[in-house]
C-alpha cells in the first residue's frame, strides 16, 4: 500500500510540527516534510511523520491532542511493540 506523499495538512499537525521543530519526539532526529525530501519511497515509508500516543491507547491513553506527538513511522512502530510509553519526550 502506498503512503501519501505529504503529511496531513491540518492545523493540529502544523502546530505539533512547529512545536517539535520538525523533529521526531522519540529519537529527536529531523523528519522529512514530504516524500520529495528523501531519495526513495521506501525511506519515506519509514521516516514519514506519524501521530504517536504519548501514553499508548493499549495502556489507557486517549486520542486527545495533549496525548499526541509526532514521530517517525519506524520509531512509532518500535515504541508500539513495547507499549511501555514514550521513550523520548514527555508531555509538556
Amino acid at each position: 500500500m502506498s503512503q501519501p506523499a505529504v503529511p496531513p495538512d491540518n492545523e493540529f499537525f502544523r502546530t505539533l510540527w512547529a512545536k517539535q521543530g520538525g523533529c521526531c519526539a522519540l529519537c529527536g532526529k529531523p523528519m522529512p516534510a514530504s516524500r520529495f525530501d528523501v531519495a526513495h519511497a521506501t525511506i519515506w515509508k519509514r521516516q514519514r511523520p506519524t501521530f504517536d500516543h504519548i501514553i499508548p491507547r493499549a495502556a489507557g491513553g486517549s486520542d486527545e491532542p495533549d496525548n499526541l506527538q509526532l514521530a517517525h513511522a519506524r520509531c512509532n512502530k518500535i515504541k508500539g511493540k513495547s507499549q511501555t510509553g514514550s521513550v523520548g519526550r514527555v508531555r509538556t
